[in-house]
């Protein structure tokens, strides 16, 4: 039998984020799972590059401050899904490493990422989290689309 304990909730707080997590919610409340709500904070890489007080600066609090915000709308996220067992977790570092680890250190069952459906040449420039993620994942991985909140889960 297939059960569900854990599903793990992508989020870059876009459309398609929403629509993911609304279909975490739903197959949380058919298995009466927890939710790991998940945003990442990406590190600008070009941090230690860019002179102080010039076009272009980053606060030194940068990463903090994106915490906070992060903090912030994930648990309003939460509170609109009216999921019951809701957790937040706001890593710092790279996308898609960052959910597969994740994932691995909370035991998830399942994965639940958007996607933006960037047409073919935008892939190839830009790669894609839910791509890399579904390929390492330690677990299944649903991906979906904005639109497709209007199909009814079982």
């Amino acid at each position: 039998m297939i059960k569900f304990d854990k599903v793990l909730v992508a989020s870059d707080f876009s459309e398609h984020s929403r629509v993911a997590l609304a279909y975490g919610a739903e197959i949380a409340k058919t298995f009466d799972a927890e939710v790991l709500l998940l945003h990442v904070v990406v590190k600008p890489d070009i941090l230690p590059q860019v002179p102080p007080g010039g076009e272009g600066y980053f606060p030194p609090n940068l990463s903090e401050q994106q915490s906070q915000n992060a903090q912030q709308e994930s648990e309003r996220w939460l509170a609109d899904s009216q999921i019951k067992r809701g957790r937040i977790l706001i890593p710092s570092g790279t996308p898609f490493v960052e959910i597969v680890r994740c994932a691995r250190d909370e035991n998830v069952d399942l994965i639940v990422i958007g996607t933006h459906g960037r047409g073919p040449i935008a892939h190839i420039l830009l790669g894609s989290v839910a791509e890399k993620v579904v390929r390492h994942a330690p677990c299944p991985v649903l991906t979906v689309r904005e639109g497709e909140h209007e199909f009814v889960l079982p």
